[in-house]
């Protein structure tokens, strides 16, 4: 957790890979069910966020819920294939 709150995108340096803030600011959605025969419709998002330990805040740091759900937390990033 950084200030407790989101953080400004693209202050830090990026990744290896040049990927900017993948983890920690907040949780993103992503397209994936997160088991359809188990859990129905429900989505999932993955990374951690700001208000979580950073125990909880990683690429495999996953949870699942409504695609309706809305939290200060929670958000999604778009992304394209560099040309």
């Amino acid at each position: 957790m950084v200030n407790g709150s989101v953080q400004q995108v693209g202050k830090l340096l990026p990744n290896p890979w040049g990927l900017y803030d993948m983890i920690g600011n907040v949780w993103e959605w992503c397209w994936d069910l997160y088991d359809a025969k188990r859990y129905g419709d429900y989505r999932v998002f993955r990374g951690g966020s700001w208000a979580e330990v950073e125990n909880n805040c990683g690429s495999t740091s996953r949870r699942k819920s409504m695609p309706d759900f809305k939290i200060d937390d929670l958000g999604f990033r778009i992304a394209l294939t560099k040309p």
